[in-house]
């Protein structure tokens, strides 16, 4: 269950399950360091504005003791939704580790001529993505896709495009306004595997949120753990991790 839903619970790393608190980052320094990050690497910030089911490009630009200075929009309405908002769930990533955090009560300021706003530092930073093992970023031309179960009016299940996989997980790509089930369950899906047979697995929720392909598409990223992966599913997904990755690291040789 996405803990930043805009229904959820307001301490913004409480989960339903509590699976992401071991990735949370309370500390003020921790929280100033990761944001400090986000400012040097000029990273893109995805705020989606509570309530509501906008999402907008931004940046942080600035962190101090107390509070954190995000970059406004060129369009006149949409910082006036800001303003309005409740809360803006933001997303980035540094070095594919996904960093979240929650920001309320903005006030509009000028920043070099620009307009920005400024809100009192988050209580908590997630990092979601630090894994104990080795995720895979699909390549592109050689699409890998995951069955979803069934509908309830009997229709076949919705084939998602899968964007990177580990021994312990995965990340699926729908469309901005894909509705997930009321559970974290998803239930009995199957993955499908170039060169292998279809892979009937377990999948829970971990995360969910709106991100911007590069050009500018939004889409729904959902991350996803496996439940109870049988030791025959994880061979079989090791093995194409590892024939992917050969494959990679032989083009790299041919290229130099």
């Amino acid at each position: 269950m996405d803990p930043f839903r805009e229904n959820g619970p307001v301490d913004a790393a409480a989960d339903g399950d509590g699976g992401e608190l071991r990735y949370e980052k309370r500390d003020p320094a921790d929280v100033r360091r990761l944001l400090g990050a986000l400012v040097s690497a000029r990273a893109l910030v995805t705020a989606q504005i509570v309530p509501g089911s906008i999402s907008c490009p931004t940046a942080v630009l600035a962190v101090d003791t107390g509070s954190v200075l995000l970059d406004g929009h060129p369009q006149e309405p949409l910082n006036q939704r800001l303003l309005q908002a409740h809360h803006l769930v933001c997303t980035s990533q540094l070095d594919r580790v996904q960093i979240r955090f929650r920001v309320q009560r903005l006030t509009r300021v000028e920043n070099d001529g620009y307009t920005a706003f400024v809100a009192p530092l988050p209580t908590a930073v997630i990092e979601l993505q630090r894994r104990e093992t080795y995720r895979l970023q699909i390549p592109p031309m050689q699409p890998v896709h995951c069955r979803l179960p069934d509908a309830e009016d009997g229709s076949d299940g919705v084939e998602l495009r899968v964007l990177d996989l580990s021994a312990g997980g995965l990340a699926l790509a729908a469309a901005e306004g894909f509705v997930l089930p009321g559970t974290s369950r998803l239930g009995t899906c199957t993955l499908l595997l170039p060169d292998a047979a279809p892979i009937v697995l377990e999948l829970s929720v971990a995360h969910s949120y709106i991100e911007h392909t590069r050009n500018g598409t939004p889409r729904l990223r959902i991350g996803c753990r496996f439940e109870r992966l049988p030791p025959p599913a994880e061979r079989a997904i090791q093995n194409y991790i590892f024939r992917v990755e050969r494959q990679r690291s032989a083009r790299e040789r041919r290229a130099v």
